[in-house]
């Protein structure tokens, strides 16, 4: 076999390319988590300890979910990411999601099959308890409890069941409200934590009664209306004829809601506490799959 010689600029050439490998290794290292923060995630409980810990919460407050079938997902905020990677940057905006910002968390349905009744339990990365929901029907029956009473029950869940320290939320008396419904009267109260703004997105938590029960306590960042709907407009552009979808940036799926539709009811109640999720998971029967909610 002959003997391949470089001539002196082939060498400097294969030097200039090595270094340039190193240099982009080195770059790529250091950038990673901000490109991809979805690495960057610290997951301190594994799938079966949130869907554990999500059971013992229902439980707590004296659900009987034994016979119950349970999903598990988990899944991203995607509107409060979006907004902290654009307004604060890559950088920041990681910071806060992996400490003061609820962003991603397992979530976790607990359900019977042709049952209007079920459960949704939020676990965050670390096993905090980030959301719960109680869905029930309209006409259940329920208690008529008055303003006093039903701030006190909220008050009492957020610091004893959901381990907030009262101090460091600050109760909005005037989101306080109350929603008439057939066979109990419902309330919601919200909060938002004290000392911390995101840019203008402060961080909310909001506790709804279903009667004198509780119904949901939802936490997230309560992102700009104004910049949802310039956001929702750039994503709706995107959709423009003669725009052909690419899945590998938009996730393979487009979220299209009709204007007056009950689908962008639904999205405007996702916005106004409940954070729209990505999710891949699996169900209790071990199938797994991905989809939006």
């Amino acid at each position: 076999m002959a003997n391949v010689r470089l001539s002196g600029s082939e060498k400097r050439a294969l030097i200039l390319w090595v270094l340039a490998g190193i240099v982009g290794l080195w770059y790529a290292h250091a950038h990673f988590f901000e490109a991809f923060p979805e690495a960057s995630v610290n997951f301190k409980v594994t799938r079966e300890e949130a869907l554990t810990r999500a059971r013992f919460f229902a439980e707590s407050l004296g659900q009987n979910i034994s016979d119950y079938r349970s999903v598990i997902v988990f899944g991203v905020d995607d509107n409060a990411k979006v907004f902290l990677e654009r307004q604060v940057g890559l950088k920041e905006a990681n910071r806060l999601m992996s400490s003061e910002v609820h962003v991603w968390s397992w979530q976790v349905r607990f359900f019977k099959p042709q049952q209007e009744e079920e459960f949704h339990v939020g676990v965050s990365p670390e096993g905090a308890i980030t959301g719960y929901t109680h869905k029930v029907a309209e006409a259940k029956a329920g208690g008529a409890p008055d303003r006093e009473a039903a701030q006190k029950t909220a008050q009492d869940f957020l610091t004893a069941k959901l381990g907030k320290p009262a101090s460091d939320w600050d109760f909005l008396s005037e989101e306080a409200s109350s929603e008439k419904k057939p066979n109990r009267l419902d309330w919601k109260f919200s909060w938002e934590k004290h000392g911390f703004k995101a840019k203008d997105a402060p961080e909310r938590l909001q506790i709804e009664l279903n009667g004198s029960e509780i119904g949901s306590a939802r936490e997230g960042l309560k992102v700009p209306e104004q910049w949802e709907r310039d956001y929702e407009r750039l994503r709706c552009r995107a959709l423009l004829p003669g725009r052909f979808p690419d899945p590998w940036r938009d996730g393979g799926i487009h979220r299209n809601r009709p204007a007056g539709s009950a689908a962008t009811a639904q999205h405007a109640d996702h916005h106004r506490g409940g954070p729209e999720y990505r999710k891949h998971g699996t169900n209790s029967d071990g199938d797994h799959y991905s989809h939006w909610h």
